[in-house]
C-alpha cells in the first residue's frame, strides 16, 4: 500500500472512530514508537507512543469537536506524496449548539504523516498564524466550555 493509500485508510478509520468511539481500530495505523505533534497553536503538544496518541486524540475530540453540533471536513490541498510522507491541507467547519444563527467556525490546518512499513511513525498537524485568536473569539461566544487540548 502506498503512503497515500495508507493515509486514506487511516482517515477513514478515524472518521468511523469519531462516530463510534472505538479507538482500538486506530492502533493498527501507528508504529509503536509513533509521534504525534500539534504545532503553532496554544494547544500545541507532542505525544509519543500509541496509547498517548489515542488518549490525546480522544481528549481533543471529546473536549471540542463533540461539543459542537456538526463537524464537516473538506480537503483543500493534496494529498501530496513525497517518498514516505503524505501532506494534506484541510478545513473543518463547525456549527455551534443551540445557535442556528451563529456563523460557522472554519478551522484551517495542514496534516503531514510519515510512514514506515505502511504505518504512521510521525503525524504533525499545524495551524496558520492567528488560529488561536479566531477560535477562542468564536468559542467565547458560542461554546465557552469547549477545549481542544490534547493533554
Amino acid at each position: 500500500m502506498s503512503p497515500t493509500e495508507s493515509f486514506v485508510a487511516y482517515a477513514a478509520d478515524f472518521e468511523q472512530t469519531y462516530d463510534d468511539d472505538d479507538w482500538t481500530r486506530l492502533e493498527r495505523h501507528f508504529a509503536p514508537d509513533a509521534v504525534y505533534e500539534v504545532r503553532n497553536t496554544g494547544f500545541a503538544c507532542r505525544l509519543e507512543g500509541v496509547p498517548a496518541i489515542l488518549r490525546g486524540l480522544k481528549k481533543s475530540l471529546d473536549g471540542f469537536d463533540r461539543r459542537l453540533v456538526k463537524r464537516k471536513l473538506d480537503l483543500v490541498d493534496g494529498p501530496k506524496e513525497d517518498g514516505d510522507v503524505v501532506a494534506i491541507g484541510w478545513t473543518a467547519t463547525y456549527l455551534a449548539p443551540d445557535s442556528p444563527e451563529a456563523p460557522p467556525y472554519v478551522l484551517r490546518g495542514r496534516s503531514r504523516a510519515r510512514f514506515r512499513d505502511g504505518v504512521i511513525v510521525e503525524l504533525i498537524d499545524s495551524y496558520p498564524d492567528g488560529t488561536d485568536a479566531d477560535a477562542y473569539a468564536w468559542l467565547s461566544i458560542h461554546r465557552p466550555d469547549a477545549n481542544p487540548a490534547y493533554v
